[in-house]
């Protein structure tokens, strides 16, 4: 059984935060930062660790998962594998960044 390796400090999730221009011209700009304060966007949300996402896509590459882009927590073991000595049997769920964190703990 193929074993893989992570730091568990990467079984976690990261923040991301994005600013952006919500008009198109200057006078649109003006009146919006007049009228409200601001004429910019934001948006936060979180994503898998960098290096988890490594592990995961190649774990997907390899054929040991089948990895789920639509939806957190989706992806399912294909072929049997061990990560930092847990075991994954074929049909079993392989969470997220920062949901593995306790299966790995436990």
């Amino acid at each position: 059984m193929k074993q893989f390796t992570i730091d568990i400090n990467y079984c976690t999730s990261v923040n991301k935060h994005e600013t952006f221009d919500l008009y198109k011209t200057e006078e649109e700009r003006l009146i919006a930062r007049l009228r409200y304060g601001t004429d910019k966007g934001s948006r936060t949300w979180s994503e898998d660790h960098p290096e988890f996402t490594k592990l995961r896509e190649q774990l997907g590459t390899e054929g040991y998962i089948e990895i789920q882009r639509s939806w957190w927590n989706g992806d399912r073991v294909l072929n049997p594998f061990k990560l930092n000595d847990k075991k994954f049997k074929k049909g079993d769920q392989f969470p997220s960044g920062a949901a593995i964190k306790w299966t790995l703990e436990h």
